[in-house]
């Protein structure tokens, strides 16, 4: 038997096998860059695409609101639920004749997109065995306690003589009631002793109505204006000033519904208003309330068809409007403002129903009732 050899032959063979393993090590680390390469690659490009979807997102998300507010969808239509309402009811005063010209800030009417706005319930109270009970109540309240005069099936009338002859006239269905003072057989009255300054003649109507239970949220979140009158042949008139008043009247309104304001029929009043004399002696400083405030369930609404403002515009100068207030003898109107209101009425209304409002020179104000003809009766 010959014996294995070993030698040159064994040694390349050797030698082989290193290269070999060499090489297939050189082949893996190559695998691996090539790896590395395109794990950076994968992350470079995903990132970018990750942010071009984040700014692509924002991008459509931004464009897509912006369509909508310039194409928003259509409201639902009116849903009508009360079916037609009663024509709002106007003070009864001579109305003037007027030539109208439009010149608002545009040019022209303003663009009102509402062809529908919501109406709003007003409850009215019904006659109770316990509403002179309440009346009386007030009255008591007030300080007069003696036993009242009936003036009709729904009046009654408290008279008191101390500090002076006064008397409280409450209608027992409505809640309506006014409380005037004989301030004029007072002389004392013509020589002031306090000065309410700023919202502190407010704050004495507040305090007033707190005290008979008769301050509603929307009165107090209200606006009010505070004019100085003074006493001129037993009546009172305007004063120029504070300093030369004797009297301040403080006009209290309802605060604004779903952002809309509230307009009542008379400038001259509020919804609410008291006269209070600048005397010190708190018995004699109200000579005069004057109650009108009829509560409205924002809770309870619908949603009614309204005129185009352009009809409205046509209305007011065909005198088919109420003129609210315009300076005397005034026969041509600039109008400068148009918009939408909801009308306060001094007397019960079942509903809060909007109407077109038209402000102008010369102290112009006018009404033209928003709800639509068809839906009206």
């Amino acid at each position: 038997m010959n014996p294995v050899r070993s030698g040159p032959l064994t040694a390349r063979c050797l030698q082989h096998s290193e290269l070999q393993s060499e090489y297939r090590i050189l082949i893996y680390m190559s695998n691996l860059g090539e790896t590395a390469v395109v794990a950076r690659k994968v992350i470079m490009y995903g990132g970018i695409s990750l942010v071009v979807l984040m700014i692509g997102r924002v991008i459509l998300t931004g464009a897509y609101s912006y369509w909508r507010a310039l194409n928003p969808p259509p409201p639902p239509p009116p849903d009508i639920l009360w079916g037609k309402l009663p024509k709002l009811t106007f003070p009864q005063i001579a109305q003037p004749e007027i030539t109208y010209r439009l010149e608002t800030k545009t040019g022209g009417l303003p663009r009102l997109e509402d062809e529908q706005y919501s109406v709003f319930f007003m409850p009215i109270k019904k006659p109770s065995l316990l509403a002179y009970d309440q009346a009386k109540e007030i009255a008591e309240k007030l300080d007069y306690i003696q036993t009242p005069k009936q003036l009709s099936a729904t009046e009654y009338r408290w008279d008191k003589s101390d500090p002076l002859p006064s008397s409280l006239t409450i209608d027992i269905i409505t809640g309506q009631f006014t409380l005037d003072m004989d301030w004029q057989d007072d002389p004392t009255y013509a020589t002031p002793t306090q000065y309410f300054q700023g919202e502190q003649a407010v704050d004495q109507v507040f305090n007033l109505l707190s005290r008979v239970d008769l301050l509603p949220d929307d009165i107090k979140a209200g606006e009010n204006t505070i004019t100085p009158l003074k006493g001129e042949g037993g009546k009172l008139v305007p004063a120029v000033a504070l300093a030369q008043a004797h009297f301040v009247q403080v006009d209290l309104s309802r605060s604004a519904v779903e952002e809309t304001p509230v307009v009542a029929a008379r400038t001259d009043k509020g919804l609410i208003t008291a006269v209070l004399a600048l005397q010190r002696d708190s018995d004699k400083q109200f000579v005069q309330l004057e109650y009108n405030y009829f509560p409205v369930e924002l809770e309870t609404k619908s949603v009614y068809p309204i005129i185009a403002v352009s009809d409205a515009w046509q209305r007011m100068q065909s005198g088919e409007g109420y003129v609210a207030n315009v300076d005397s003898g005034t026969t041509d109107v600039v109008v400068r403002e148009v918009y939408l209101a909801y009308y306060d009425s001094e007397l019960p209304q079942q509903y809060l129903q909007p109407v077109y409002v038209f402000e102008g020179e010369n102290n112009y104000l006018g009404f033209v009732p928003a709800i639509s003809d068809q839906w009206v009766e």
